[in-house]
């Protein structure tokens, strides 16, 4: 291919990406948590970083109202920010995640090394 069609097909991907419509695709894409713990979470619950009220729980927006291992649960009402998480896992243990920051569209995991403040 000659210099002057690469840089036609260049102009073109370019233009594309910039799409209105394309943008709104990637931006529309819903926030995932993903549990990567050895159990699964029964309930989760988010609230502002510091605050003692948590929100209700999230869990309740799956299918069967649980986040089972290797499963990502979409958020698509969840605004971005910064949160402070509790759950519990049906292990019994109920686990804090503390400034969980969480981005438009973002796909939020949650590993075991992440927990923090873990009782049964």
């Amino acid at each position: 291919m000659k210099r002057g069609a690469w840089s036609v097909v260049l102009a073109g991907c370019a233009a594309l990406a910039a799409h209105p419509a394309l943008a709104e695709t990637k931006a529309a894409k819903p926030i995932r948590i993903w549990n990567l713990t050895a159990s699964t979470v029964t309930d989760f619950r988010l609230a502002k970083p510091g605050a003692a009220d948590f929100g209700p729980n999230l869990t309740l927006e799956d299918d069967d109202k649980s986040i089972e291992f290797d499963e990502r649960l979409k958020l698509p009402k969840l605004e971005p920010g910064v949160y402070d998480a509790k759950l519990t896992l049906k292990d019994g243990r109920s686990c804090r995640l503390d400034a969980l920051t969480i981005a438009a569209g973002a796909v939020v995991s949650i590993e075991e090394k992440d927990l923090r403040a873990c009782a049964k």
